[in-house]
């Protein structure tokens, strides 16, 4: 016979739960973040190498993602949760990190539009981000 407790024909096999765990560990480790929210020591370590413009999104592509479902253009103003935000979620598959916006406002934002600031998680007025008048 064999050993109590062992069935013949049976090989070990690992459980596909740990399996799981470890795949979405894994991708958790791996997916990219926008600057604004990466963690200390984590990609924001990657801020010595050059980092990359967002996504474009919006119509007409005019716009870039400042979050999962966050797109700002100049000529568009700011869509937050809406269809033409759709394209900043593939952000989060990238393995780089990106930044959208020149000047910083806000706590962690960068300017998005004329007056509007904003971060990964939201967007606010901000006179920071007011634009000189091109005619004076």
């Amino acid at each position: 016979m064999g050993n109590p407790g062992s069935r013949p024909g049976l090989a070990p096999r690992t459980r596909p739960g740990f399996a799981c765990c470890y795949l979405l560990a894994l991708l958790a480790l791996a997916s990219a973040c926008y600057i604004q929210n990466c963690p200390i020591g984590g990609k924001r370590s990657a801020l010595d190498m050059d980092v990359r413009k967002c996504l474009p999104c919006g119509p007409g592509s005019k716009g870039r993602c400042f979050g999962p479902s966050i797109c700002c253009g100049e000529e568009l103003g700011c869509y937050v949760g809406t269809a033409e935000t759709l394209r900043c979620q593939e952000e989060s598959y990238l393995p780089s990190p990106c930044q959208s916006g020149q000047k910083p406002c806000g706590s962690g934002g960068r300017c998005a539009a004329s007056g509007i600031c904003c971060s990964s998680d939201g967007c606010g007025l901000d006179p920071a981000c007011d634009q000189e008048p091109i005619f004076s």
